[in-house]
């Protein structure tokens, strides 16, 4: 077991960019241009990072549905005034504005992928590690293997606790 190392071992909750369809590496294209307007101007603001309680960060979720809104013809530059229910997650169970129908589009868009990744993320967790040297982390007395295993049970929370609220949502 010692000096064993797990190469493919998803460290960290979360950090997957989901690069949108109409993303352009030119910094003063106009679509980069738009996204700036809301704090998108960067992949980083596209990562999909959760809370302990399995909630995405507010930037993921304002920056997909601006993706979302802009590669589906719904954008309007008056999203800029609707700050607030662009961060908002989970999303409200009824909208009351006239556009009800492209915001409910857009959560569902982003519900699936915070879905979609908590699964393959859960699902890699398990498979990375056989039962044997499982047992191996939650015997040992090394401060390292605790943390280790410590680190890897949150993750697998973090990531139990993301698909039961996405799954809440759908």
């Amino acid at each position: 077991r010692h000096g064993m190392s797990f190469q493919r071992n998803p460290i960290g909750i979360g950090r997957n960019i989901t690069q949108p369809p109409n993303w352009n590496d030119n910094p003063s294209s106009k679509v980069r241009l738009e996204y700036e307007k809301y704090n998108c101007s960067t992949l980083e603001a596209f990562e999909l990072r959760f809370s302990p309680l399995g909630t995405p960060s507010k930037s993921f979720v304002r920056c997909y549905r601006i993706s979302w809104f802009l590669v589906n013809g719904w954008y309007s530059p008056g999203l800029q005034s609707r700050r607030r229910e662009l961060d908002k997650w989970p999303p409200p169970k009824k909208y009351s504005k006239d556009d009800w129908l492209s915001w409910t589009q857009a959560d569902a868009e982003v519900n699936r992928v915070i879905l979609e990744y908590c699964r393959d993320m859960r699902g890699r967790l398990k498979d990375m590690l056989d039962s044997a040297t499982a047992e191996d982390f939650r015997k040992s007395k090394d401060p390292l293997d605790k943390l280790i295993w410590k680190l890897r049970s949150e993750e697998s929370k973090t990531f139990k606790e993301c698909i039961n609220a996405a799954r809440a949502i759908s």
